[in-house]
């Protein structure tokens, strides 16, 4: 039965899809056709010129024979229709390229081997023989390559390390092993002549592999890729560029110079949906053009005559789907004669579509300081209204464009400097405007301030400081006497946070900060909490191959579409950071705890500190996939150096966060040097393994109420209060002062009443606090306080 969401989604998709330079022929719907999703495709032209499209059909587990390998006839590209069709095991994996007459298919099913379908009968009979060539030693591979010369590249088979097997097509339907180069697992590859440009996603880079002699390879150079996840790499007509995908949400097309593979020059990036999360999956390059499959946003071309300045010139969105997700569309093929484009999505089926190759409007030049005329690093140029955006390096030029012509306005910004605009700047397709922009730079300031105790006002050495705005960051820690200095600040609206061990991060309203801005005072309230907005000291131990505990603003990663990182930490604290096992992005498998254990240790925390001390914080799990029921697990320990104890055990897999509480003395006995242990294992068989951790928190579960107690007569005032407040006792009693916020906690040191009086500075944040008092007799009077400032 056809998908109903699938269905409804073609009236967005054939009615509003976005594009330019692009435009829409035909499609065949998979989901009426066989009621499937595709994956990847390629392209045959037969001996009359007529164009066919070979599809990777994914299948159902449930329907016998649904999946395999589709040819359709393209015709004139209205009405495609398939003329043939060879069952295959389902899969949501198959690669397929096309050498002479034939054309080969990998699948990632077991016992998948390499489906080879003989096109040469086509246009004249349909009858097509097709085949399953079984290798001796492996099963199933990811993707490959055919070079010009008839040689077949396999990528992430079952065998060794996943690398590649190389194989001679002489005869076409029984390939001959002629070497392997297997030393990192690569996913795809181009090759050329004598040599193998390999693609290692997981390692993040390409390598360039001399073949000439495929018994024995020889390693030329590698080359990191700007997301770390080299997915693809194609190579440009002269041999002199390469170009490369990252299948990472939010990810590049870069572009490098490999003249000398010894010493390979990276030269651009470009992305398009800037920001949505799209995914790019494969790029091919077609006279100075990248066509592009992105999942979600269907294809892309980028002019790539300018491998310096990549600049996108085209777009078709086949895809119902936005933002991150391997959703929509999986391949595009470029290479047909007539220059039109097939593409593979995954939900809505194959698309024919007929491109505009069109040249870009490029706008370059380089940025100075207007007082001294040095370039000026780190820069921003936008073309203002347009994706066109562009960052300098330290020699200060910028490389940008459009795709339309027209007269633009163009805004220039830099760290330190005034912006800069500048109207009435003319572009030109197939030229280049040269444009250099001068910024006028700006005056710095010194700021200063102190780290304090909230409660006590007395200074806090070695505390942590953040001030940070959208243009600038600044970070320093307090000296011995809670001083710090920033010495070169710009005017801007700052959040300011300061932390230390032990005390609450503080982490108040943004302010305008500038040269007349009084030295700030940050105040930390004492009790032991984390964030991650800083680094306390957490420490982290590991047996896992990946999928090791990191902090930072976690990326999501997603299986079967569905969420396993929740992409965000925990709401209501003061920034973005959490610690997650891993923080690749992309699917599950891609930086999840793999074959062994990952163990996140806290600092040492007094827990002696408050009456009736609490655990809390926040956690998520997530395990499935892999072999048989998912089997692994997350454990929360605590030690006082001597003892360890497990407070829980965490087995049931939800990519939500979990809020949880631990009373201390339910477990053991409150220690001066207590550590919190968080392990996770990947235990055999492998499953998808991922776990995040966020805003831990001591507390006081001692019985502070804000119920009244009228055991003494006290007087308090003012009450609301700004920044003090005094109390009197009758009889000049000697007694204790404490004050605490609304959970229990602590929110001032003890103070002692001399005389029975006491007055009472403090800097407490707006809301209402208990302030108790306690005689040497244990008499005791309480009255709440409201705190206005």
């Amino acid at each position: 039965m056809r998908n109903p969401i699938i269905a409804a989604a073609m009236v967005w998709s054939l009615s509003a899809a976005a594009q330019y330079n692009i435009e829409y022929v035909g499609r065949l719907d998979y989901q009426d056709l066989r009621n499937s999703n595709l994956s990847n495709l390629w392209g045959y032209t037969d001996e009359v010129g007529n164009e066919y499209a070979i599809v990777g059909v994914n299948g159902n587990p449930d329907v016998p024979n649904s999946g395999g390998v589709s040819v359709v006839a393209l015709g004139d590209g209205t009405n495609p229709q398939e003329v043939f069709f060879y069952p295959g095991p389902p899969s949501i994996w198959r690669e397929v390229k096309v050498w002479g007459d034939h054309a080969y298919v990998t699948t990632e099913a077991n016992s998948g081997g390499i489906t080879i379908v003989d096109l040469g009968p086509l246009p004249q009979s349909t009858a097509l023989n097709a085949t399953v060539w079984d290798a001796p030693d492996w099963s199933r591979s990811h993707s490959l390559f055919i070079d010009e010369n008839g040689r077949l590249y396999i990528h992430g088979a079952n065998r060794g390390n996943g690398g590649v097997i190389m194989y001679d097509l002489s005869n076409p339907m029984n390939p001959v092993e002629v070497g392997e180069y297997d030393q990192w697992y690569c996913h795809d590859s181009f090759a050329r002549g004598d040599t193998l440009y390999a693609a290692h996603i997981y390692a993040g880079f390409f390598s360039i592999v001399d073949v000439s002699d495929p018994a024995n390879p020889v390693l030329l150079g590698v080359q990191t890729t700007p997301d770390d996840f080299t997915h693809n790499v194609w190579l440009d007509d002269s041999g002199q560029y390469i170009f490369t995908t990252d299948e990472r949400t939010n990810a590049y097309v870069g572009a490098y110079d490999i003249g000398d593979p010894t010493d390979i020059v990276f030269k651009d990036k470009l992305r398009s949906d800037n920001g949505s999360g799209a995914v790019p999956h494969n790029t091919y390059w077609l006279h100075g053009h990248l066509v592009t499959s992105y999942y979600t946003f269907g294809v892309t071309i980028y002019d790539a005559e300018r491998p310096h300045n990549l600049v996108e010139v085209g777009h078709y969105d086949t895809s119902p789907f936005t933002g991150e997700g391997f959703r929509g569309a999986w391949g595009v093929y470029p290479f047909f004669p007539s220059e039109r484009l097939i593409i593979s999505d995954i939900e809505t089926g194959l698309w024919v579509l007929e491109p505009t190759y069109r040249r870009a409007c490029w706008l370059e030049g380089t940025v100075r300081n207007a007082a001294n005329e040095l370039p000026v690093g780190q820069a921003t140029v936008s073309i203002v209204s347009t994706p066109g955006t562009s960052t300098t390096g330290i020699d200060g030029k910028y490389a940008t464009g459009h795709h339309q012509a027209g007269t633009y306005t163009v805004t220039a910004s830099a760290p330190g400097y005034l912006s800069a605009t500048i109207t009435g700047v003319s572009l030109v397709e197939g030229e280049v405007t040269l444009l250099d922009i001068h910024l006028q730079p700006l005056v710095s300031f010194v700021l200063t301030g102190t780290v304090v105790d909230a409660g006590t006002l007395q200074p806090l050495p070695d505390a942590q400081v953040r001030i940070k705005s959208e243009t600038y960051l600044y970070e320093t820690t307090s000296n011995a006497s809670g001083v710090f200095t920033l010495p070169a600040v710009f005017t801007d609206e700052y959040e300011v946070l300061g932390g230390k061990w032990g005390w609450r991060t503080s982490c108040p309203a943004p302010q305008i900060i500038g040269p007349a801005t009084a030295p700030l005072v940050i105040a930390l309230e004492k009790g032991y909490y984390d964030d991650f907005e800083f680094d306390f000291g957490w420490t982290v131990n590991s047996t896992a191959s990946a999928g090791i505990w990191e902090r930072g603003v976690p990326i999501g990663t997603t299986f079967n579409s569905q969420w396993s990182n929740p992409n965000v930490d925990v709401g209501g604290d003061c920034g973005a950071q959490c610690y997650v096992t891993g923080n690749g992005g992309g699917g599950a498998g891609n930086d999840d705890v793999d074959d062994g254990h990952t163990t996140l240790t806290s600092p040492a925390f007094d827990a002696t500190s408050v009456f009736d001390p609490q655990i809390r914080f926040n956690r998520w799990f997530y395990n499935a996939g892999g072999s048989g029921a998912p089997n692994d697990r997350m454990e929360v320990r605590l030690t006082d150096g001597t003892q360890t104890v497990l407070l829980e055990t965490v087995t049931q897999s939800s990519s939500s966060w979990f809020y949880r509480t631990f009373r201390i003395l339910d477990h053991m006995t409150p220690g001066t040097a207590m550590k919190l242990f968080v392990f996770i294992t990947d235990d055999n068989p492998g499953h998808l393994v991922e776990g995040g951790f966020d805003i831990f928190q001591l507390v006081d579960l001692s019985p502070v109420g804000m119920g009244e107690v009228t055991q003494l007569e006290m007087n308090l005032w003012p009450n609301p209060s700004a920044d003090r407040f005094e109390v009197t006792l009758p009889g000049a009693q000697e007694a204790t002062l404490e004050v605490f916020d609304a959970l229990g906690r602590a929110a001032l040191d003890p103070i002692a009443l001399r005389g029975g009086r006491a007055t009472v500075p403090h800097m407490l944040s707006s809301g209402t606090y208990l302030v108790r008092v306690t005689t040497a007799a244990g008499a005791q009077a309480t009255q709440r306080l409201q705190v206005v400032r």
